[in-house]
């Protein structure tokens, strides 16, 4: 298999790099000492080189730390390359380029002001004040989400202080995205397979050259690489369900957790993304499918909006051999503990998605008056009914399926769902939106909303919940109620709703289960 021989190689270069100073990754320049340095002055050695990070609020951050070659000029639709090594401190004190991205069709977060580029492959550092080299404080790590097209590890909401101060390292990452991160040819297939590289999808490449890079330095910031938890949202819990079904990332995390995403039953076939792939090159002038050619394209021709088209996994016969899907049913998932979970209102994706509605009643068929019913139609009203059986179909029943497979594949498996609304907001908000309970994880309030005391101890509970886990592999707390396990006998949840943490069983049973056998086919994820 081409990806496993690129990963052993590249644990054997990565060996080396410490001795081979060879010059700073990106494009800022040599490095400079920084004048106002202090024994105070927090301070990491990676295999790269040493970097100096900052002190906020009783936490230290180390920002735009490379973990991979610039993929630029050559390197760009290659595997990830080692980062090169420097001589002196580099300073971590600001994020690192988000990857390219079509921020006016899909825009970040207000506020959010770290320029893109091709040259983005950083990952960012919390730990708590005063942790030394060899700690062993448990690793968590922040996949984000956007559907493979947009998103970064630096926005405000993934900040890590606030479960850095409860006793764990944070590190959140970039990886390619859109046209960079998921792009072949037939030429440039060839190719990869000569270099002996996996092809086509560069970020899940990119996400496994992170881990590795946590592995290989978490001990130098102080944390355990024998306890890393792998974390994320959407996109970025597809890529976690992903993660837990690819060899070459086996071995590299403890545990997982994945909210509103699930395993892809469908991906693109190699030979759909190739043509694709052509059909696009063609479009820009480039007849005989020449990678180089390719290659010097610029930045902004291969962004070349809208890039939907790429944002699906492909089957690449090596890294992808089948859906993650398939790999978890047949029990060959990495056998770690889960927790996993989705929203109420995940059908808040919609605004995104004006066909999806139409394209349901459509798959339901002869059973949609059926599925109305489960819903509750006559009461709420046909539009809503059936966009919350899209919600459902999208999020909370694929996560109720993935626990049931990771439990049948070893587990032990916790379930959620989240359906508190900040108290701000719920006079004009049906729900909790997808994506919502991120800012209760990082325990950090969306200034949209504010935060009252009944907000905060929800984001305390959570935070409590997630850091319990990545700790023992337990979100058990002593304040809470007991979160029991998933069994084979029964659905059972831990519910985090407006009136505090309860525990549900067989929640929503006879409309998930019609979802699952009517739908159960398909493919209905939204990954925004």
């Amino acid at each position: 298999m081409h990806a496993l021989r690129f990963f052993r190689r590249r644990a054997v270069l990565a060996a080396l790099v410490v001795a081979i100073a060879v010059g700073l990754a990106g494009a800022e320049g040599a490095i400079a000492a920084l004048p106002s340095q202090t024994s105070a002055t927090p301070r990491a050695v990676t295999r790269s080189g040493t970097v100096i990070g900052s002190v906020q609020d009783q936490v230290e951050v180390f920002r735009g730390i490379p973990y991979a070659a610039p993929p630029v000029g050559e390197l760009r639709w290659r595997a990830p390359q080692l980062a090169p090594a420097w001589k002196g401190a580099r300073p971590a004190l600001a994020f690192g380029a988000d990857c390219m991205q079509d921020t006016k069709t899909n825009p970040l977060p207000p506020g959010h002001a770290v320029p893109a580029s091709e040259d983005c492959l950083y990952l960012n550092v919390w730990r708590p004040a005063g942790t030394k080299a060899g700690e062993r404080l448990p690793v968590m790590v922040w996949i984000h989400g956007g559907g493979f097209i947009m998103g970064s590890g630096a926005m405000s909401t993934y900040d890590g202080s606030a479960l850095a101060r409860r006793g764990a390292i944070i590190v959140t990452i970039n990886y390619r995205l859109g046209r960079f991160g998921n792009f072949t040819t037939p030429a440039l297939y060839e190719q990869q397979v000569k270099f002996g590289e996996p092809a086509a999808n560069f970020w899940l490449m990119d996400q496994i050259a992170a881990l590795r890079w946590v592995r290989d330095n978490a001990a130098g910031f102080g944390g355990d690489p024998d306890r890393v938890t792998l974390i994320g949202e959407s996109a970025g819990a597809v890529s976690v369900a992903t993660l837990l079904a690819v060899k070459p990332a086996l071995g590299l995390f403890r545990q997982a957790i994945m909210q509103s995403g699930s395993p892809r039953r469908i991906l693109t076939p190699l030979a759909q993304s190739q043509q694709a792939g052509l059909s696009w090159a063609l479009s820009k002038g480039i007849a005989d499918d020449d990678p180089a050619a390719l290659r010097r394209l610029s930045t902004q021709i291969v962004l070349d909006a809208p890039v939907t088209a790429v944002s699906e996994p492909v089957e690449d016969g090596d890294l992808l051999c089948e859906p993650p899907s398939a790999t978890f049913a047949r029990g060959q998932a990495a056998k770690v503990p889960v927790l996993i979970g989705a929203n109420d209102w995940e059908e808040s994706l919609l605004r995104w998605m004006p066909d999806a509605l139409p394209a349901l009643a459509a798959r339901l068929g002869a059973h949609r008056a059926e599925g109305l019913r489960l819903y509750d139609a006559a009461r709420i009203g046909e539009n809503a009914a059936l966009s919350r059986m899209w919600g459902d179909a999208a999020m909370v029943e694929p996560a109720r399926q993935t626990a049931r497979l990771a439990l049948a594949a070893g587990g032990p498996v916790w379930l959620y769902h989240f359906s508190y609304v900040p108290e701000a907001l719920r006079a004009t908000r049906p729900g909790a939106g997808h994506g919502d309970e991120i800012e209760f994880v990082f325990a950090n309030p969306n200034a949209q909303s504010g935060w009252t005391q009944d907000d905060q101890a929800m984001a305390d509970a959570m935070a409590a919940r997630w850091i319990a886990f990545a700790k023992t592999g337990f979100p058990g707390v002593v304040e809470s109620p007991a979160w029991p396990q998933l069994t084979r006998e029964e659905d059972i949840l831990l519910a985090f709703t407006n009136s505090g943490q309860r525990i549900v069983r067989e929640y929503k049973k006879a409309q998930l289960d019609f979802l699952r056998d009517r739908l159960g086919r398909g493919s209905l994820y939204g990954d925004k």
